[in-house]
């Protein structure tokens, strides 16, 4: 049967589809608000028929909303995928799965090769074990028991498989959001980053049994089919605005519960340096010329499994679906480790790259979108300054950097190192580390802080003693003020807990070394196209500081001359635009999120008319609404306190 339902408040939904009858149901209500406490209405559709209407509901994007395009954004995240080829795929893995092949006489799993199947797909033979799939032995076949949509992330839709065994495996389908190589790229990079992590380093993360990187295979969409595992979210436990308890340290224990594993989990990620920059392939997946991707390997069966190949970092593909390989190729690397600037450089090229693609389109009027042409140029203007200043930004080999080697050398960074990817099993009571799309190979000094703990705002160690005045404050200031100081408390564990495990890397967390990498951060970090002013910004910042920068060897010239000329009157337009764009973001609901609105909030905003579609179909909001219902929750909320303070006199 195929299922699809609602779940309120936590924003989980899911489609169920199950072989039992050969029958499937989909809801025709996609979404079910927190408030309204309706039952979703089932619908039955038969499961071999794959033109029935009703299953489109099992590959359309619900959990969300834009403000601007939805129907266009949500037809984007679409994940239309072919049911009977997962079945085609599990009878494969059965006839695959023996376990007289896949474990030696201790019952250990045996390590292959990955198999490449007729149809395109890889098998992961190796982890093909009954903890993963069940007993298929006897030649017991492997059917779907039913199948669910359980997460609508950012890049992927998540879908737990029950099997006829018994045993739950993940599909991960990506949304068609980007180019069929670049799509390609992330998929098979990080089915071999999770199998370098499991086997080499011996890390909590799910096995993957088989893959799919292009259309060519039984699913006819890229996907990953991989272990589920039962658990709940680290995050639960992450509290990052604690206040400090009566006991001593009770808060920095408590913050430091979540702190500690992915610390730990960072400590093996840069236990081994590697001899390339780029990312980790399968060896039969790369079209370079094979090389070992790190020294000292002594397992022969580990030898030659994987290469390093082009990078999969996120900038380097996002929103670039309108540049071919062609384009590309010449931007990804992999690059010498002699060389880690290039890195940098890189960055700046691919976003050039892409936008005078796009300038070029517009004028010659064979865009599909409508440019704003002067803003392009001005993103233009900045990436040129970012790629002038590359190659000068960082001293490999200061004298004033400690143990500059090490910090320069390639190590692994995964973007999402976040609670949010950790799943404490309830099986082992372990944390499990998932998501390792985009991870890549690079210089630890190019790496940033993971998003949870990082803060760029101006820090707060000591309320009392950095804030005159703090404690006559009115309650407003003072909560301004505590997030700044929670903020900055959380951010200096982190790098407590960096400078405990490795020491020889602490300098990273320098002040001068996070403003000499601002730009480069920026740039990996932009979100929108007027993001390129938060670029410049961190470039212009550079220029007061140039001199000392030069003289203490921290940057790589010994011209004391700023790289780029700016002009008094470029500087004053600059900053009026930054500012102009920091308004028009904290003005703009939603424009943190690119417009986009969680449904259950959407439909609740809807029916209360503060959100309401324009004549373009749509949407805005109704501010003279906003700030009746925001009237009427304060209302409720000095309500609630007087009834709380009543209470209290009474006990």
């Amino acid at each position: 049967m195929l299922r699809s339902v609602g779940r309120q408040a936590s924003r989980l939904r899911g489609c169920r589809i199950a072989q039992t009858g050969a029958i499937a149901r989909v809801s025709a209500q996609r979404f079910q608000s927190s408030k309204l406490n309706t039952t979703p209405t089932e619908i039955y559709t038969k499961i071999s028929d794959s033109t029935d209407p009703q299953r489109n509901a099992f590959f359309q994007y619900t959990w969300g909303s834009w403000m601007k395009n939805d129907a266009v954004e949500r037809k984007r995240r679409e994940t239309r995928f072919s049911i009977e080829g997962v079945s085609t795929v599990l009878e494969d893995l059965a006839k695959l799965a023996g376990e007289s092949k896949n474990l030696d006489k201790n019952g250990t799993p045996v390590l292959k090769a990955p198999t490449e199947l007729n149809d395109g797909t890889t098998v992961l033979t190796n982890n093909l074990v009954s903890d993963l799939i069940g007993d298929v032995s006897n030649n017991q076949s492997l059917l779907i028991k039913s199948i669910a949509s359980i997460h609508e992330g950012k890049h992927n839709r998540i879908y737990k498989i029950t099997l006829s065994t018994g045993k739950d495996l993940v599909l991960r389908i990506p949304y068609p959001l980007e180019q069929q190589y670049t799509t390609s790229l992330v998929v098979k990079s990080e089915v071999a980053t999770l199998d370098f992590l499991n086997l080499k380093l011996g890390l909590n993360v799910p096995k993957v049994v088989a893959y799919g990187y292009d259309r060519d295979n039984a699913l006819k969409s890229p996907f990953i089919l991989m272990e589920y595992v039962e658990g709940d979210l680290l995050m639960k436990q992450w509290d990052p605005l604690v206040q400090e308890g009566s006991e001593a340290g009770e808060a920095q224990s408590k913050l430091k519960s979540v702190l500690d594993p992915v610390a730990d989990f960072q400590e093996k990620l840069l236990s081994i340096t590697f001899n390339q920059f780029g990312s980790l392939y399968f060896a039969k997946d790369i079209e370079q010329a094979p090389s070992s991707p790190y020294e000292g390997e002594t397992n022969p069966l580990l030898q030659n499994r994987w290469k390093i190949g082009p990078t999969t970092e996120r900038i380097y593909h996002k929103g670039k679906y309108q540049l071919t390989k062609k384009h590309l190729t010449p931007h990804l690397g992999p690059w010498d480790k002699s060389k880690p600037l290039e890195l940098i450089s890189s960055v700046a090229g691919v976003q050039l790259e892409s936008l005078r693609h796009r300038l070029s389109l517009s004028e010659a009027g064979s865009s599909n979108v409508i440019e704003n042409v002067e803003l392009l140029k001005s993103q233009i203007a900045t990436y040129e300054h970012l790629q002038t200043i590359s190659q000068k930004l960082l001293n490999p080999v200061s004298k004033s950097i400690s143990n500059v080697e090490e910090l320069f050398k390639p190590r692994l960074f995964a973007p999402d190192l976040d609670p949010l990817n950790v799943i404490i099993s309830s099986k082992t009571g372990k944390p499990v580390f998932v998501d390792f799309e985009n991870t890549s190979i690079k210089p630890f000094i190019l790496s940033s802080h993971p998003p949870f703990v990082a803060y760029q705002g101006a820090k707060v160690y000591d309320l009392e003693e950095d804030i005159p005045g703090f404690a006559e404050m009115d309650e407003v200031e003072k909560q301004q003020y505590q997030f700044m100081h929670y903020k900055t408390r959380n951010e200096r564990l982190w790098e407590v807990g960096l400078n405990e495990r490795r020491h020889d890397l602490i300098a990273v967390a320098s002040p001068h070394i996070k403003v000499l990498k601002s730009a480069y951060l920026q740039a990996l970090d932009s979100k929108s196209d007027k993001d390129y002013l938060y670029v410049e910004g961190a470039i212009v910042q550079l220029q007061a500081m140039w001199d000392a920068y030069v003289a203490n060897g921290l940057v790589n010239t010994e011209e004391s001359e700023f790289p780029i000329k700016y002009t008094a009157e470029y500087l004053d337009q600059h900053q009026q635009e930054l500012e102009d764009f920091q308004l028009e973001a904290v003005s703009t609901p939603f424009a943190a999120t690119g417009g986009w609105v969680p449904q259950d909030m959407f439909v609740t905003l809807k029916e209360q008319g503060i959100i309401v579609e324009d004549e373009n179909g749509n949407f805005k909001i109704e501010t003279e609404k906003a700030l009746e219902q925001d009237e009427e929750e304060k209302k409720q909320f000095e309500e609630a306190e007087k009834q709380e303070e009543e209470a209290k006199k009474q006990n």
